[in-house]
């Protein structure tokens, strides 16, 4: 049984597929989607470089040879071996037991008792919340134009987003390019009253790069004009704002929160051990500790390398985790041992905006369009199924050869925050 679709748990369904298909094992796996997002492509989709429903992959059709429920998980007893799920739509129950029970639940948005966090700051956790965003961004730009308040149209025109790391830099990177380019369809809004301000509670952005990979980052982020604040903490948001630690006020009707994440919420009810912050511990070889027939990967676990740190939290090591440990069950149920898991990260990369990008792959750094390039090569390549590949080959040409159409999708109305 894998609980949760996401990347971890569809490659660990995936490399047991082939033992389904011989009758070996029985496999089935449980989500609130049939799909899961392919999220190194989310702010694009969301922006528009390319459909939305190019980023997301069939659940079913990439773990042809599993069963698939797609429900929410009601409660997980460890005790009798069964998982109580809701039927999407439904408030019909289906018990459903198992033998070995893989937690793949990924993560939720780290939403910290910020003053009005909940009610007015954006996620950019699902496909929902990137259109969602656009949508608001394009709607926001209406009301410039509309507006005769010099004032008022630089509070709708500045977005302020929280976190620093890969998602923040190309939310930030990405809007910014974006709303410029919409402001030609516009008479009465001037490019340079765009604005995004970029808020990092640590001293650097990207704080996962090595510093001269994130200074060159930070310096072409701040020629673009986009105001990185280093070492500074949001006090509160509300309608009109956010209030920085430090006293100063971002007139704003857009706060979006990147600044980590959090637990799955079923974790909690769970009779596993944690870490400080809620996060399932594992033995290196994925099995939860304490446990034999349970198994944790990806964003909701605390898998560590030979040195006893932390695999990172990416869609990298999710996948990496996700075919070890179908490898890993496989022996289990042959009576073998389990082998410890080990993965040396490939590299890093991140896209900025306006073509720009950085990397780190194998030792060598690159920084500018080349690592741009090199990132959207790497996706492009990574995104499964060759014909969900041509698709998005197919809108990145479309996109460099044509301008977008900056309208909404018609979500904007359920999703805005400050309507």
């Amino acid at each position: 049984m894998i609980l949760g679709g996401g990347f971890g748990g569809a490659y660990c369904a995936q490399g047991l597929s082939r033992a389904v298909r011989q009758g070996r094992v029985d496999v089935t796996v449980i989500d609130r989607n049939n799909y899961f997002v392919f999220y190194p492509l989310l702010i694009e989709a969301g922006t528009g470089s390319l459909h939305p429903r190019h980023a997301v992959v069939s659940i079913r059709s990439f773990t042809r040879a599993c069963a698939f429920f797609m429900g929410e998980v009601d409660s997980i007893d460890t005790g009798a071996r069964l998982i109580a799920c809701r039927l999407a739509g439904t408030d019909r129950t289906r018990t459903v037991p198992y033998d070995h029970l893989v937690i793949a639940l990924g993560s939720a948005s780290r939403l910290p008792p910020v003053a009005g966090l909940r009610d007015h700051g954006f996620e950019i956790k699902s496909l929902d919340d990137a259109v969602g965003l656009r949508d608001h961004v394009i709607r926001l730009l209406e009301m410039a134009d509309a507006t005769t308040d010099r004032d008022e149209r630089r509070a709708l025109l500045h977005l302020v987003v929280v976190g620093g790391n890969f998602t923040g830099v190309e939310v930030g990177g990405e809007f910014h390019v974006f709303m410029r380019q919409a402001c030609a369809d516009y008479p009465n809004l001037d490019p340079a009253e765009c604005a995004v301000s970029l808020i990092e509670i640590s001293d650097r952005i990207l704080p996962a790069l090595e510093n001269d990979l994130s200074d060159f980052a930070a310096r072409k982020m701040a020629d673009w004009g986009i105001e990185i604040l280093l070492d500074t903490s949001v006090r509160s948001v509300d309608a009109g704002g956010v209030t920085l630690d430090s006293g100063r006020r971002l007139e704003t009707r857009t706060t979006i929160w990147c600044a980590g994440i959090a637990p799955n919420r079923l974790i909690a009810d769970l009779p596993t051990p944690t870490d400080g912050l809620g996060y399932i511990l594992c033995e290196t070889d994925l099995r939860v500790v304490g446990f034999d027939n349970l198994w944790a990967i990806g964003d909701c676990a605390v898998n560590v390398d030979p040195e006893g740190n932390s695999y990172p939290a990416t869609a990298q090591h999710a996948v990496r985790q996700g075919k070890h440990l179908a490898r890993n069950l496989l022996r289990v149920t042959a009576g073998d041992r389990p082998r410890r898991f080990v993965y040396n990260s490939l590299g890093s990369l991140a896209a900025l905006g306006c073509r720009t990008g950085v990397a780190k792959i194998l030792g060598i750094k690159l920084s500018g369009f080349g690592a741009w390039f090199l990132w959207r090569t790497v996706y492009l390549l990574k995104m499964p199924g060759f014909g969900r590949k041509v698709r998005v080959a197919i809108d990145w040409a479309l996109d460099l050869l044509f301008r977008r159409d900056f309208v909404t999708s018609g979500r904007a109305a359920k999703i805005d925050k400050n309507p």
